[in-house]
């Protein structure tokens, strides 16, 4: 019984370890070989010109001489130094050989001749097809209503009938105004007079002696 489990942690740690050596970083030297198989200076070089047409493009003022520099050997060597270390996080020394074989070969050297090429079309390819299921969409959108003639979402009911209906002035609300009475003042007391006032009856009043 013993040694049935002495054989199996043997072998699992062999199964272990294997898998251990498997996982095993490339070395800096390489993921540089591999960079120099894939002529990955030359892909370098190839950036520096597509960057210097879109800068002259944007900045006409400024010499297109200016920028065909922006990858010089400098430049292009900080940028190799620095992808030394992500080869190295996503591939394994095992992997790294498998693709230094593979570039090596006859037809790893097509693909890296003929890629650019192939992706550029199929590129070309895809934006055509876009396109035109694109306008297919369209199309049968516009005939089932759910877009009008210009390829635009229709207004809803309510926002139609505003737009056709003329501008109304708005309507002002009455505001009632308390009616404050005036008051006339009193009418003064007249003096009263010295003179008798005469009667209103027919009789004459009596003459004094």
């Amino acid at each position: 019984m013993g040694t049935r489990i002495r054989i199996g942690v043997l072998l699992w740690l062999l199964a272990f370890c294997g898998a251990v050596a498997a996982a095993v970083a490339p070395s800096e030297q390489q993921v540089r070989d591999l960079f120099k198989v894939m002529r990955m200076e030359q892909t370098l070089g190839q950036m520096n010109t597509q960057m210097a047409t879109l800068m002259q493009q944007k900045l006409p003022c400024v010499p297109a001489a200016y920028w065909q520099g922006f990858v010089d050997s400098d430049g292009a060597a900080a940028v190799m130094q620095r992808m030394v270390p992500v080869f190295q996080r996503h591939f394994s020394g095992e992997e790294i050989d498998g693709l230094l074989k593979f570039y090596r070969s006859p037809l790893g050297q097509k693909v890296l001749t003929e890629m650019p090429a192939a992706m550029a079309e199929a590129t070309q390819v895809g934006q055509q097809w876009g396109q035109e299921r694109t306008r297919t969409m369209l199309q049968e959108l516009e005939k089932k209503g759910s877009l009008d003639a210009q390829g635009r979402c229709p207004a809803a009911p309510e926002a139609a009938k505003s737009e056709t209906r003329p501008a109304t002035r708005p309507v002002k609300k009455h505001v009632r105004h308390k009616t404050t009475h005036h008051h006339k003042p009193a009418a003064k007391p007249r003096p009263k007079s010295a003179t008798p006032v005469p009667a209103k009856s027919g009789t004459p009043a009596p003459a004094r002696s």
